[in-house]
């Protein structure tokens, strides 16, 4: 038998006249006519190169080879039906699955908090593995189904994939309080004047450059660390400044934050998926969950979801 060429529709044929022992009673039971019935067992036979069912009076008796196919096929089948019904029917309350997020800063600031105590009522067996990797890999991790789902400021999947955004954040110059350098409104001199630690956790470095470059102007980088977090964390320590999303800051009180000199463009934060992705109901549940956590009824951000607002000093 070459199982390439084998006809796997049979195979719930080949358990019901198995259960039944009668073909007609096989029939009504699948929804089959009964000379469609026979026309299935028949292909099974010749597929099969075995009878697999005689004739004993009313009776069908399996052969030794429907015997040995019928606990291994059962199987199976009940397999393949279990795992549509998986599909089709997610039910958060008693699902122990594991979605990975590939989150950037903002993203674990503002949606992780808030999805994991939903979670802990709605799903409590399901869990968050959030990670980070360079951006060449997000394509083919949500592809793959290595990922379930991107969140953040991201430009750059198109083709094959499906977005929803969340929220919009602005970005802002972060200092550490009592800073001897900004007692004063920030300006673009003072500024540029000031030594600055940048991270690559986003798009926030190459935009400011973009913003300068414009101007002819360039930071005094000091620093360069992998997160936000980390910026802000040196900040408050240092004399160093930094230009962050205001989501990455919220809560830090001993940071002060400052509009920034030169006009920058929002970011805008969404949720990514792939489209192999789109129907499941699993990640359906997900991305409304994430969705009903960040925006309103109107599909705009809920007020929580925002920036500190700027400081603007005057002294």
């Amino acid at each position: 038998m070459n199982i390439k060429n084998f006809d796997l529709n049979l195979l719930r044929v080949f358990v019901v006249v198995y259960r039944l022992r009668s073909v007609s009673h096989a029939a009504n039971a699948i929804g089959l006519t009964q000379p469609a019935m026979s026309n299935a067992l028949r292909r099974l036979r010749e597929q099969c190169n075995d009878p697999l069912f005689t004739r004993s009076g009313r009776t069908m008796e399996p052969t030794t080879l429907a015997h040995n196919l019928f606990a291994p096929l059962e199987a199976a089948l009940a397999g393949i039906e279990t795992c549509f019904a998986h599909v089709a029917d997610f039910r958060p309350e008693s699902s122990n699955r594991t979605f990975r997020l590939l989150m950037s800063d903002v993203g674990e600031m503002v949606v992780l908090p808030r999805l994991m105590l939903a979670l802990s009522s709605a799903a409590p067996g399901v869990s968050i593995e959030a990670s980070r990797l360079p951006y060449a890999e997000y394509a083919p991790a949500l592809r793959s189904g290595e990922a379930d789902l991107a969140i953040g400021n991201i430009g750059f999947l198109h083709t094959g994939f499906y977005q929803q955004h969340l929220f919009d954040d602005r970005y802002l110059c972060i200092a550490r309080k009592g800073h001897p350098g900004l007692r004063g409104k920030l300006t673009l001199a003072r500024y540029l004047s000031l030594g600055h630690v940048v991270s690559t956790a986003g798009s926030t470095d190459t935009l400011v450059e973009e913003a300068l470059l414009g101007r002819k102007q360039q930071r005094d980088v000091k620093l360069t660390v992998t997160h936000y977090q980390r910026c802000a964390a040196i900040v408050m320590q240092s004399d160093l400044i930094a230009t962050v999303p205001g989501n990455a800051v919220v809560g830090m009180d001993r940071l002060e934050t400052y509009e920034l000199p030169f006009k920058m463009p929002q970011a805008r934060v969404r949720q990514f998926w792939h489209r192999r992705a789109h129907t499941d109901a699993a990640h359906k549940w997900l991305r409304q969950l994430i969705a009903g956590l960040i925006l309103d009824g109107r599909g705009r951000p809920r007020a929580h979801v925002a920036g500190p607002r700027a400081q603007h000093h005057t002294r």
